[in-house]
C-alpha cells in the first residue's frame, strides 16, 4: 500500500442527474464526514492510470473522521469501476440514487444544452451521446456491483425520495455511513443544480472550457467550489419556469419500452415496486427488446 494510509470507506457511485450535487453539499457540511474536496474524482473510471497514490492523496487530511469518501456519479455505469473499487477496499460502502431513466436522460440532455455543449434536439442527442441511455440501465449496472459486494454495502435510494423529503433522505444516508443525524438548514434542503438555459451560450461554453482547464492544471478544489456556487450558476444560467422543455410523448413511450426490462428487474433487485412508482407496465418486455432495447436507435 502506498505511503498514504487513509483509505476512503464510502463512495457515491451514481447515477448522474439524481441529486449528487445536493448530496455533496449535505455531506460536506457534516462534522463527522471527510469528503474529497472535488466532486467528481472519477479515479476508478477516467483517471485510473494516475495510480492509487494520486487517488489517496485526496484524503490525506481525513484524520480520524467516521466516514471518508467521494462522489463520482459515473462509477455505477462503468464496466471497470466496481472491480477496481473492490480491489482497493472490499469493504467500501456504496451510495446509489436512481431516477426514472427517461427523465434522467432528458435532464442530462438539458445539462448539455445549459453548458453550451450541445444545441440540437433531444432525439439527435441520444445518438451523439450514448451515455444518455446507457446510464439508465440500472439493473444491469447494479448487478455488476452486487456480484462484487454484499447487498448490505449498497445503499440504493430513489430521486423520488429526495424530492419528497430531503431531510429523511439525508437521515438514511447518515445512518448508512454511521454518523450522527444532522438537521439540515432550510437553504440546504433545496435543489442545488436546477435545469435552465445559459444566459449567454458563448459565456456558458467559455465557463465550461475554463472549468476543464482548471481540472487539468490541478485547480480541482477551486473548480469544485466555483461549480457548486449558487451565485455563479445564477449569473451563468436562467432556471426554467413554465418554459421548461418536455420530451415528445411518442419518443418518451419508445424509450420507456426500451427501459422496461431494466426497470422491472429493479423490483426484485431492490425488493421495492420501482416499476409501479415510475409507471411502467407489469408485463415483461418482448424478448426482441432485450437485444435491441431501444427500437430504431
Amino acid at each position: 500500500m502506498p505511503a498514504t494510509t487513509t483509505i476512503p470507506d464510502f463512495a457515491y457511485i451514481g447515477t448522474s442527474k439524481a441529486g449528487s450535487t445536493w448530496l455533496f453539499n449535505a455531506l460536506a457540511g457534516h462534522p463527522e464526514v471527510y469528503l474529497a474536496s472535488d466532486k467528481g474524482l472519477y479515479y476508478f473510471d477516467q483517471h485510473f492510470d494516475e495510480g492509487p497514490q494520486w487517488y489517496l492523496d485526496h484524503f490525506r487530511s481525513a484524520g480520524d473522521q467516521a466516514a471518508v469518501g467521494e462522489i463520482s456519479h459515473s462509477y455505477l455505469s462503468s464496466p471497470a469501476a466496481g472491480a477496481r473499487i473492490a480491489e482497493l477496499n472490499p469493504g467500501m460502502r456504496l451510495l446509489v440514487c436512481l431516477r426514472e431513466p427517461v427523465d434522467r436522460a432528458f435532464s442530462d440532455y438539458l445539462d448539455l444544452v445549459k453548458n453550451g455543449q450541445y444545441d440540437g434536439p433531444f432525439a439527435a442527442a441520444l445518438e451523439k451521446f450514448p451515455r444518455l441511455l446507457d446510464r439508465g440501465r440500472y439493473a444491469t449496472h447494479l448487478q455488476r456491483y452486487l456480484d462484487l459486494f454484499p447487498r448490505s454495502q449498497l445503499h440504493v435510494s430513489l430521486f423520488d425520495d429526495l424530492r419528497a423529503d430531503p431531510q429523511a433522505y439525508a437521515d438514511e444516508v447518515f445512518a448508512f455511513l454511521g454518523v450522527r443525524r444532522l438537521e439540515l438548514p432550510p437553504a440546504d434542503l433545496k435543489s442545488r443544480m436546477p435545469a435552465g438555459r445559459p444566459r449567454s451560450a458563448a459565456v456558458a461554453a467559455a465557463a465550461k472550457s475554463a472549468s476543464k482547464l482548471a481540472k487539468r492544471t490541478g485547480l480541482r478544489r477551486l473548480r469544485s467550489r466555483v461549480k457548486r456556487s449558487i451565485v455563479v450558476r445564477q449569473a451563468l444560467y436562467r432556471p426554467y419556469k413554465d418554459d421548461r422543455p418536455t420530451v415528445d410523448p411518442a419518443l418518451a413511450a419508445e424509450l420507456r419500452q426500451g427501459f422496461a426490462d431494466e426497470v422491472l428487474r429493479l423490483d426484485s433487485v431492490l425488493g421495492r415496486p420501482v416499476s409501479e412508482l415510475w409507471g411502467y407496465s407489469s408485463a415483461p418486455a418482448p424478448a426482441a427488446d432485450r437485444s435491441q432495447p431501444f427500437p430504431g436507435r
